[in-house]
């Protein structure tokens, strides 16, 4: 039996903060899958490239924020459309206000899809960004897209290394696929991923003799890493420390690898 670590999506992952600012990078086709690009300094690019792997609002404002950031800090980011055009974010931004808009069936129209189109888009990153010497490939994914990271660090993935935030959709046969250093991000609060769940997770890997890292970021919620609420202290500091050792644990495995 498959058992269900991190239930499928719910409410949780439509609830938190929506900010502005002026994206960097630009969205550019990839064999007809839109996909943000932002691109490091010259001064500060180290050769590799991030795979990003977004919410269920896809690609949007927070998401091209949060991948400036990871351009900032030296990788090539890459965000894919997964959902085609199709994302929460295209019908609303306050869909817990919406009685229009069922998650329910917006899931189950995407679910496997979007692991479809997330497989081809890899494969068509890697034939354009995988060619040039010494590049190496990490990969970030946040509720939705956790379980894209697990993906990508088995077997069949392209990247060294990997980190999630507050997953969704996540069985055990993911985490047992998993062969290459994982970081986990997990909000005490959180309906989706709970405790029984979270120290499976570490049972599995523990026993797998796996590399890994599980983070439990206490007093905040489902989507901590992608929707805080800025303007509390102790949320935007929860935030930016997630970002902060996702890029730190890259760095530290890229470096080994």
């Amino acid at each position: 039996m498959d058992r269900i670590l991190a239930k499928p999506a719910d409410v949780c992952c439509l609830k938190g903060s929506f900010y502005s600012g002026e994206p960097k990078g630009k969205t550019e086709q990839i064999d007809g899958v839109d996909t943000y690009v932002a691109t490091p300094e010259p001064e500060t690019a180290n050769g590799n490239v991030l795979l990003y792997f977004p919410d269920a609002f896809g690609l949007h404002t927070n998401a091209f924020l949060l991948m400036d950031a990871f351009a900032s800090c030296g990788f090539l980011t890459m965000g894919v459309d997964y959902f085609l055009g199709d994302a929460v974010s295209k019908y609303t931004m306050t869909p817990l206000n919406d009685p229009d808009f069922d998650l329910k069936a917006w899931s189950e129209k995407h679910l496997r899809s979007s692991e479809d189109v997330a497989s081809k888009w890899v494969a068509n990153v890697m034939s354009k960004y995988g060619k040039s010497e010494g590049v190496k490939f990490a990969c970030v994914g946040y509720c939705w897209g956790a379980r894209f990271v697990c993906q990508q660090l088995s077997d069949a993935g392209i990247c060294k290394v990997g980190a999630m935030a507050h997953p969704s959709f996540m069985n055990e046969s993911h985490i047992s696929g998993v062969e290459l250093p994982l970081y986990i991000a997990a909000p005490s609060i959180d309906s989706l991923f709970q405790p029984e769940q979270r120290s499976r997770t570490v049972d599995i890997l523990t026993q797998n003799k796996k590399c890994f890292n599980m983070q439990i970021y206490a007093e905040v919620g489902h989507g901590f890493a992608t929707r805080a609420n800025l303007s509390d202290p102790y949320e935007r500091w929860a935030k930016e420390q997630c970002f902060r050792n996702f890029v730190d644990w890259i760095d530290y495995w890229l470096s080994k690898n």
